[in-house]
């Protein structure tokens, strides 16, 4: 089968890999119909967080093709949309609702796991990694509900949003998008993005938020003014850098939430001394997985819609081609 590898840091190409099968008795393998890219995918390639040889991507949809002994929840013929981590639904962690913790479990494309963009992948512990599709829907309506909508709701409901609750959101791309799209459905007020790209604003304005273009105006002081020189109950950040973080964090009022969602990949400064005596709460880390069935149930009764953002779709033999467009911000 052909699929997207990972050569060593900063080159993937595309070649053929063995077909995956079934190993153990909770597995199962799908012909994946639909893959995406990642933000992640993009920190994989350039730095090497994947072994070389092994496949990468971990955002997918496919089709049931042949399931372990042990599996009671799928069968073959099943449209599934997937996790991007695995778990086993019995660990400590899993017990506790924090699959992406499990110990027993990994993430797709990462640190020698396989991933799925390819023909073919094998699902472990699949009860617990796969969901059904409702009929009605396609891939296009799913595919990004386990990992990138997971995560930007995630950010909402770490920052604890409410009724009439303002929001800014740092970073209008996928992460941040999914972010201010799901921010309505938690009652929130004013919705604001931020980027400094003009079309990733006029898609968060097609959501509803406010936006600011950070390369035009300062967006703290911005954000002050919209608020009464308050700041915003809730900050999320969905970029990954020293300079939206630091934003996202002086954006945030007294007594308010921030949330850092966007990967870091050096250290970076904040003067936490600053906002010591705010009664702050500053939580960090990637999405929560937990409410994948909510959020394609949301979807499934039109409550919910990110397809807008997708922007291109490629077969795979140009996998490499939508590399390129997506590294280029096209």
């Amino acid at each position: 089968m052909k699929a997207v590898i990972f050569n060593k840091t900063g080159d993937i190409s595309l070649k053929d890999a063995p077909e995956p099968r079934i190993e153990k008795a909770d597995d199962a393998v799908i012909k994946i119909t639909t893959s995406s890219i990642c933000g992640s995918d993009i920190h994989t390639k350039y730095i090497g967080n994947q072994d070389p040889g092994k496949i990468i991507g971990h955002e997918y949809c496919g089709l049931v093709v042949e399931a372990g002994e042990g599996v009671k929840g799928i069968k073959a013929g099943d449209r599934v949309a997937g996790r991007p981590a695995y778990s086993c639904g019995q660990c400590y962690y899993c017990r506790r609702r924090q699959q992406s913790l499990c110990v027993n479990g990994g993430i797709f494309g990462v640190l020698g796991t396989q991933g799925v963009q390819a023909e073919y992948a094998r699902i472990p512990f699949a009860d617990n990694t796969l969901i059904k599709i409702p009929d009605g829907l396609q891939d296009e309506d799913v595919i990004f509900s386990g990992d990138i909508l997971s995560t930007g709701m995630s950010g909402l409901l770490k920052n604890g949003v409410g009724l009439g609750d303002t929001v800014a959101v740092f970073g209008a791309g996928p992460v941040g998008l999914c972010t201010v799209a799901c921010a309505p459905l938690f009652g929130a007020g004013l919705v604001i993005a931020v980027d400094v790209l003009d079309y990733r604003l006029e898609k968060a304005e097609s959501f509803g938020a406010v936006t600011i273009n950070a390369s035009k105006e300062d967006p703290v002081k911005k954000i002050r003014e919209l608020t009464g020189g308050i700041g915003v109950d809730a900050g999320i950040e969905a970029a990954g850098s020293e300079a939206t973080i630091n934003a996202c964090i002086r954006s945030t009022r007294r007594g308010g939430k921030a949330s850092i969602l966007g990967l870091i990949d050096k250290p970076l400064l904040f003067d936490l001394r600053k906002r010591f005596y705010d009664m702050f709460t500053i939580s960090m880390g990637y999405g929560d997985q937990n409410h994948v069935e909510e959020l394609i149930n949301l979807i499934a009764h039109g409550r919910l819609s990110v397809r807008p953002i997708i922007t291109h779709t490629f077969p795979l033999s140009e996998a490499l081609i939508a590399y390129d467009v997506f590294e280029k911000r096209e």
